[in-house]
Formats: C-alpha cells, sequence, structure tokens
C-alpha cells in the first residue's frame, strides 16, 4: 500500500475538500467588497485591476510562505483562522475610512488592508495539499475545484446578497467566520505539526525544471487575469453594467477555472503532447471573445448566470489547469511544491494586469491586447522548444493573424454598439471606458456612449444637461469659481460658459477618451474646452475634490447612474461631505437624479441622501428630470443674474423657460426638509442601491410615473423671501408648470399600464398577469388620475406662452401622429385611410424632420397615394438610418408590404 494511503494522521478527504470550499467563499467574498470598498481611496477604473492584481500577488505569497514551512497542522490553521475572522469583521469599516483620507494615505492603507486579508488567504491550500498528500489519481484537481467553487458562492451570497440584504458589515463578518470555520474544520482532523507528513515525489518526468514551471505559471497568471479582466470589460458591454452583472462575471470565471482544475488534468496525457494541447486551448481560449455575437447571439432572456459563463468560460476554462499539471511534473513534498508555483503567480500578477491595463489597453484596445496577448503565448511556447511545443505555437500565430485579418472587435460588436439605427463615428477606449459616438438614425441624435450606455446625446430629451449649468449659476448671488463634474458631451459645462460673471471653470472629468469626443458634441458644448477661463482636471472626481476645500462657488454635476458600481460613491453621504469641503461660503452644489431609470425606493433613498447631508437642500423637476440643490443655507438670487433677453446667454435661457426669477421658481418642487429621512441610509459602507436585481421589461416604465407622483406628492411653495415682487401673472405661470409636471406623469402612468398590461397578458413576460395587476394597481393608486387634455388646457390657459409646455405639446403632437399614422396604415390599406395616415406622418416629420421612422411610415403612406414624393421619403430615411430595415421598423415596414 502507498505510503499516503497508509498514514495514520491523513485526514479525511472530504473535510478537507468542504474546508478548501469555505475558504475559497471567504477569500473571494472579501475579496469583492475589498475591490468595491477600495475604490473609495484608489479611485473608479483603478480599483478593479489594482485590487485583483494585489490579492492575486499577496495571496501567492501567502501559499508560498504555507508551502515553505515545515509544518502546518492545528496551530497553524487555527492562528490563520483567527486572523481572518478579526480581519473580515474590521475590513469594511478599514476600507469605507480609508476614502476619507487624502492621498497617499488612502492607497497605502488600502493596500496594507487588502495584503493583511490575501496573505493568510494564500496559506490556506498548501496546508490542504501537505494533508491530501499526492491526492490520489486525480492530483490536487479536486482540491482547487472546490476552493474555486466555494470562491464562486462566495461571490455570489458574500459579494452581493449578503450586502444587498444586511450590508457589507455583515457581509464582513460572515466572510471571516467561513475562514474561520474552514480552519476549524481542517484543524479537528489534524493530529499535532505535521512535518512532511508524505514522502518527497519523484517528478513525472524531465521536462520542467522548478524555475521554467514557475516562468510558465507567472505567464499564465498574467493572461488569465487579463482574460478575466477583459471579461468583466467586455460583462459590462454585453451583460449590462450594473452590479449584478459584475457579479456573475466573477463567478462564472471563478465556475470555469473550477471546472479546468477539476476535470482537465485528468483527461490530459502526462507527455509533451498534453503541455502542448493545454497551451494551445489556453492560448486559443482567447480568441472566443471575437466571436461573441455567435455565442451570445440566441441567448438573450436567458438567466444572466448562463450568459456569463458563456462569455468567459471558453477562455478561461483551458486556464484552470496549470497549476495541478505543473505540480504534478515536479518533484518534492505536495505542499511545499505548491507553495513555490504559487509564489511565481505573484509575479504575473503584479506585472501582467496593471501592465495591460494601465499601458496596453489605452493604446491599443481589447482586441488589440487580445491578439497581442496570443502572439506572447506563442512565442512562450516556441522557446520550450518540444516539437509539439513548436507546433501549438505555429497553430496559435495562425490563429492570431486569422482574427486580425477577420477585423471585428469585441467592444463594437456588442448588443448596445452593434444597434443597427446607430452609425458609429468615433470609438475610443481607455482604462475606465469604452467611449462610442454615434448617430442614431431613429431617434434623430447624437450619443455618447460610455461602456455601451447612453451616458449623453445632442437630442430634445437632454435639455435638463443645460439647466443643470442655468440653474445654480441664475440662483447663487455671485458665482465666480465654478466647478462640472463629469463632462459627458460638455452641455452642462457650455451653458456654464455663457455665463459672463463665471471667471473660472474646472471640468473634473474621469476619463480622457470621454473629453477626446469633445469635438463631436461642439453645437451643444460651444467648444467650452477652448474657453480660457476652462482647465481641465482628468481622473477620479472624488479623489480630486479632495484637494479643492473651499474651490467653488458651484459645483453641478451628473455623474453615472446612482445605482451603478462605483458611481454609487457620487451619491452617498460621504461624498456630500466631501463635497461641501469643497464649497466657499455660501457654495451651492447642483445634482442630477434621474427618475425614470431608478426604482422607487433607490429614488427615494438617493434623494434622501442629499437632502440629509446639508443644511439647506430643495427638489427642482425639469421637464421629468429631478434637479437637486444644496447648501449650508438657502441662496439669495438677485435681478442680476438674470441678462438681457437679446443676448446670448437670454436667448439661451428663454428657450428653457429660464429667462427671469418666475420661470426658475416654476420648476422648484419643494424643500429638502419635506423629504422623509430614508428607513436606510445611503452611505460609502453600506451602498445598498447598487445591489438590488436589475429589472427588465415594462416594469421600468412604471419608475418615472411612480416616481414624479413622489414629488408632486410631497410638493411646496417656493420659500416666500424668493417671492418677493412677483407678480399674480408669475404665481400663474408657476401653477402651469405644476401642471404641466402633472401631465407628464399621468401621460407616463397611462404608456406603463398599457405596456405593463401587454406584457402581462404575454407568455414568458416578465411579469405575470397578476404581477401586472398588482403594478397597474399601485400606479392607480398613486399616480394623479386627471386627464392629460384637461390638464394640459388649464396649463396654457395659464401661461399660453410657457417654454416647457409648448415643448412638450410638440412632443406629444409628434408621437401621437407617429402613432396614429401607423395605426392607420396597418388597419386599412384604402386610399381614404392613406390620405389620413400621410396627414398624421406630415405633421410628425415637420416637427422632427431626422427621424428616419416617421419618414419610413411616411413615405409608405405617399406610396399608397401613387405620390412621387414617397421615393424622396424614403430615399432620406435610408441615409438617416442605412440599416433601417435590421431595426424594430423593418419589422413594422414589413407588416405593411414595404421594403425599406
Amino acid at each position: 500500500m502507498p505510503a499516503e494511503a497508509s498514514d495514520p494522521r491523513r485526514p479525511a478527504t472530504p473535510l478537507i475538500l468542504l474546508a478548501a470550499l469555505l475558504a475559497g467563499a471567504s477569500g473571494l467574498g472579501l475579496e469583492l467588497l475589498a475591490i468595491d470598498l477600495a475604490g473609495l481611496a484608489l479611485g473608479y477604473g483603478r480599483a478593479g485591476p489594482t485590487c485583483l492584481a494585489l490579492f492575486i500577488a499577496g495571496w501567492a505569497l501567502g501559499a508560498r510562505w504555507a508551502g515553505r514551512r515545515t509544518g502546518g497542522g492545528r496551530r497553524t490553521l487555527v492562528g490563520l483562522g483567527l486572523w481572518l475572522g478579526v480581519v473580515g469583521a474590521a475590513l469594511p469599516h478599514l476600507l469605507s475610512s480609508a476614502g476619507s483620507l487624502p492621498g497617499w494615505a488612502a492607497w497605502g492603507l488600502s493596500v496594507v488592508a487588502l495584503l493583511v486579508l490575501a496573505l493568510p488567504q494564500g496559506a490556506f491550500l498548501p496546508l490542504f495539499a501537505r494533508q491530501l498528500g499526492g491526492g490520489g489519481r486525480w492530483g490536487l484537481g479536486p482540491l482547487f475545484g472546490a476552493n474555486l467553487v466555494g470562491a464562486a458562492l462566495g461571490a455570489w451570497l458574500l459579494g452581493q446578497r449578503l450586502p444587498e440584504g444586511s450590508g457589507r458589515a455583515a457581509a464582513g463578518l460572515a466572510g471571516g467566520a467561513c475562514a474561520l470555520t474552514a480552519a476549524a474544520l481542517a484543524a479537528a482532523v489534524v493530529r499535532g505539526e505535521l512535518r512532511d507528513a508524505q514522502p518527497a515525489e519523484a517528478p513525472r518526468s524531465g521536462r520542467l525544471t522548478p524555475r521554467s514551471a514557475g516562468l510558465i505559471l507567472a505567464s499564465v497568471t498574467a493572461w488569465a487575469l487579463t482574460l478575466e479582466w477583459f471579461g468583466v470589460r467586455l460583462g459590462v458591454l454585453w451583460l449590462g453594467g450594473m452590479q449584478d452583472a459584475l457579479g456573475a462575471v466573477l463567478v462564472a470565471s471563478l465556475v470555469a477555472l473550477a471546472l479546468g482544475a477539476a476535470l482537465l488534468p485528468r483527461w490530459l496525457p502526462r507527455t509533451a503532447n498534453g503541455l502542448a494541447l493545454l497551451a494551445l486551448s489556453s492560448g486559443a481560449g482567447g480568441l472566443s471573445f471575437f466571436f461573441l455575437p455567435q455565442l451570445l447571439g440566441g441567448l438573450e432572456g436567458e438567466p444572466l448566470a448562463l450568459r456569463a459563463l458563456v462569455l468567459v468560460g471558453p477562455a478561461l476554462l483551458p486556464l484552470g489547469a496549470w497549476v495541478p499539471v505543473l505540480h504534478r511534473e515536479l518533484a518534492g513534498e505536495s505542499g511545499r511544491r505548491l507553495g513555490e508555483l504559487l509564489a511565481w503567480e505573484a509575479a504575473g500578477a503584479l506585472v501582467g494586469l496593471p501592465v495591460v491595463h494601465f499601458l496596453l489597453l489605452p493604446q491599443v484596445g481589447l482586441g488589440g491586447v487580445l491578439l497581442g496577448g496570443l502572439g506572447v503565448v506563442a512565442l512562450a511556447l516556441a522557446a520550450l522548444r518540444p516539437r509539439a511545443l513548436l507546433s501549438a505555437a505555429g497553430l496559435l500565430a495562425a490563429l492570431a493573424i486569422a482574427s486580425w485579418l477577420r477585423g471585428s472587435s469585441p467592444v463594437l460588436a456588442a448588443p448596445p454598439l452593434a444597434n443597427p439605427a446607430f452609425r458609429v463615428l468615433a470609438s475610443t477606449e481607455d482604462e475606465h471606458f469604452a467611449v462610442t459616438v454615434v448617430d442614431d438614425g431613429l431617434l434623430g441624435e447624437r450619443t455618447l456612449l460610455t461602456d455601451g450606455f447612453r451616458a449623453a446625446a445632442r437630442g430634445h430629451d437632454y435639455a435638463y444637461m443645460r439647466a443643470l449649468g442655468h440653474l445654480p449659476l441664475l440662483m447663487h448671488p455671485a458665482p465666480r469659481e465654478v466647478g462640472v463634474l463629469a463632462f459627458g458631451t460638455g452641455t452642462t459645462a457650455g451653458a456654464v460658459s455663457l455665463h459672463g460673471r463665471v471667471e473660472s471653470i474646472e471640468v473634473l472629468e474621469l476619463s480622457r477618451a470621454v473629453i477626446e469626443q469633445a469635438p463631436l458634441f461642439e453645437e451643444a458644448n460651444h467648444g467650452v474646452l477652448r474657453d480660457s477661463r476652462v482647465r481641465l482636471s482628468l481622473g477620479d472626481g472624488r479623489q480630486t475634490l479632495a484637494g479643492r476645500p473651499a474651490a467653488y462657488d458651484v459645483l453641478t454635476m451628473e455623474p453615472l447612474l446612482p445605482d451603478s458600481p462605483f458611481g454609487v460613491y457620487l451619491y452617498t453621504e460621504g461624498f456630500y461631505r466631501r463635497a461641501r469641503a469643497a464649497l466657499k461660503e455660501g457654495g451651492l452644489l447642483c445634482q442630477w437624479v434621474p427618475p425614470h431609470a431608478l426604482e422607487p425606493a433607490t429614488f427615494e433613498a438617493v434623494v434622501g441622501a442629499f437632502t440629509e447631508a446639508f443644511p439647506w437642500s430643495s427638489v427642482w423637476v425639469f421637464g421629468t428630470q429631478v434637479i437637486l440643490l444644496g447648501g449650508e443655507r438657502p441662496p439669495q438670487p438677485t435681478a442680476a443674474a438674470f441678462p438681457a433677453p437679446e443676448s446670448e446667454l437670454g436667448r439661451a435661457l428663454a428657450v428653457l423657460g429660464l429667462e427671469s426669477l418666475s420661470g426658475v421658481l416654476a420648476r422648484y418642487a419643494l424643500d429638502g426638509e419635506a423629504w422623509p429621512q430614508p428607513p436606510r441610509p445611503l452611505t460609502d459602507l453600506d451602498p445598498w442601491v447598487v445591489y438590488r436585481p436589475r429589472r427588465r421589461g415594462s416594469v421600468l416604465l412604471a419608475d418615472l410615473p411612480l416616481n414624479l407622483a413622489t414629488v408632486r406628492a410631497r410638493g411646496a411653495e417656493p420659500p416666500l423671501e424668493w417671492s418677493v415682487g412677483l407678480s399674480a401673472e408669475d404665481a400663474e405661470r408657476r401653477r402651469a408648470v405644476a401642471l404641466l409636471r402633472e401631465a407628464r406623469e399621468v401621460r407616463a402612468a397611462a404608456d406603463a399600464r398599457s405596456r405593463i398590461g401587454q406584457e402581462g397578458a404575454a407568455e414568458g413576460g416578465w411579469l405575470d398577469g397578476p404581477g401586472a395587476a398588482r403594478l397597474q394597481e399601485t400606479i392607480d393608486r398613486r399616480c394623479s388620475g386627471r386627464e392629460l387634455g384637461v390638464l394640459l388646457a388649464e396649463a396654457a390657459e395659464l401661461a399660453p406662452g410657457e417654454a416647457g409646455l409648448l415643448r412638450y405639446e410638440a412632443r406629444l403632437e409628434f408621437e401621437d401622429g407617429l402613432r396614429e399614422g401607423l395605426a392607420t396604415l396597418l388597419g386599412d390599406r384604402s386610399e381614404a385611410a392613406a390620405g389620413q395616415a400621410a396627414t398624421a406622418l406630415m405633421r410628425a416629420v415637420a416637427l422632427r424632420p431626422e427621424r428616419a421612422d416617421a419618414r419610413a411610415y411616411l413615405a409608405v403612406a405617399l406610396e399608397r397615394l401613387g405620390s412621387d414624393r414617397a421615393e424622396q421619403e424614403r430615399r432620406r430615411a435610408r441615409e438617416l438610418c442605412p440599416r433601417l430595415g435590421e431595426t424594430r421598423v423593418g419589422v413594422w415596414l414589413e407588416r405593411l408590404g414595404a421594403a425599406p
């Protein structure tokens, strides 16, 4: 009988595997918490790759320490478990406090916290491997597989579910408890301190020395982390940028690595051909990212976890086998072999991912790095010289060349960017975002997309961005120093630049790629970056503000959505403390909140965090968008803020209805004191809104009317001191704008009811029948029940020339004309119906000549009337949207029996 089988001190294998599973759950769960929280100190775009590299490096160094120890029994295991129990409990509090420290202090504390977490985590596996010895015919595959499966469970439970329900502090405690339990299980079956419990094993072959095996593993680690991080980056584009999508990609990564670790070593022959096959599959796996449309195209609507596994699984599965395979190629005691091997992971982690993310990615993009990495893998294989490895290297080189000739980009192939309505004008990548500018032929607007998200656009629905610049400057008596956080298209900064009283404008923008696209939006931003008053500060805005004490009279901002990872840190109480410190005496902070994009509980918490953070705060509504204004005390607006009507600024304000104090006050909704304190505050330590599952389908349409109803229910008049000197006509104008807000709520509620009812009646919809009925009942109970036409008529009687009213009536006229024209064409093919449809669609085209869909439907109506103008409208529709037939409009045109 082999020595390892007869050793009476050998612990029970199932308990060791369970301990490995719990250790993996603790490791990745706490790692995810650390990555999320480290963004406070390291900044957006840096936290993810930096923390991933540091954690893997620390984990590997801890593994090396454990592997080199001559003992590894009960006392060592219990000590590691106690260490991690304390670290898990303290980690969330430590890293959230680091975000309030300046500069290098914040970096230093975050790095130390990550290493203190990672080093003991890495020590577990070599100690467990020592107890298992050679591991039988399966080697260490099951041990690694159990550890990685546990890591996937930890990512889901500790990284997502517990923070959502109980907060990050509770998740940290649970992670520490998992580590302590893992140590206790292993210690329970160990008798004393094991010293060389297993005999040194003979080398499996003479192919690899410890150094060459270590160099291979360092290269593989760099490649694996690069692919895993690219999976995260592409997951933002392909699966959505919310926390659940990111967590799904990380879990899928670990599942793929676990499968590779558990299965492939058993199947691979222990020959040079086996190494060649593993090397070939590891290199070629990265090419799967070039074929994502084919891989994911048929999985729309499938579970997020499945789509994430399809996204990263082919690339990462072979890479999970390298440690077990290299381990069996070397001689020596099992734990020592593993520790020496894993030490090389530190070099691969610390060098590979940072170099790729911070140096190569901004230069050549994701696709270029993938092909370049494949070439490096091919060169490394060729250097090993055996014929099988040389052949594998040649095949990898051929695959790289073929992919390069194919010319597809994983970024541009993502569904948000592959939209057939888009004509791509520019696409740039940096370490933060993939930034793309498109002309949307259906909506008729130029749009800026960051990682596939419609960040901003030059269109009718984005007038509120100009209000973000004008409103705080009109309310502040002397706004000389202004900060604009988040540049986007530059619309807000351009609005600020129109105010002659402003002496200095600092633009705080995270992404250089965003700034590079500013010339494509000069119509909206007025070429603001060429203004001599403007200075540009690139970097994390929250960190930049830490170095700007009492710098601004006004700080206005429109950051990422508040329920997006890292974006949430610009909506927490901790951020508002920092922003308040950056304001001068009497300064104002202005922030956008999107009621159409946040479920009611999240919307109320976001507004509540703002109103709780400032001694004085207020809520304003422009169109359907909410604007928050806060400061140490209420501002005192003056007539000097409003320019002559014929000036450039006067004309810009008149278009928005902000040309006078009465127009500004008409947008006032309520004082912040009227907003209730949120039951669960939104803090740096507990940004719970990012963990809520992202909803889909028609249920999203209920957000806007319900949130507008919440604002209306708490509405109040502006402070009396602001209204001194205003006339009865001004009061009527304010009443008219309030009626207009209610009308928007009524229209949004009607649209939501219709779509929710349709989905509730459909098979396989996001809502079933009872769920649709409950949601419709909620809308009926909370939203206004008045008629849209009555509200608009009353508003028009009170203030017939109100700019917001005229703009909204034009929008309704366009939407109704488009719907009426299409419905008439679908319902009746007679000449009379075609004439009726043509009249409605001509009205729509006159209002929105840039819309390709309206022109395409008008062409159908005119063709049925035998008009020569039909071909002209069809040609113009194709010019606006060359791939019109591939869009949703193409489906309707087919039903109408017309060619796109």
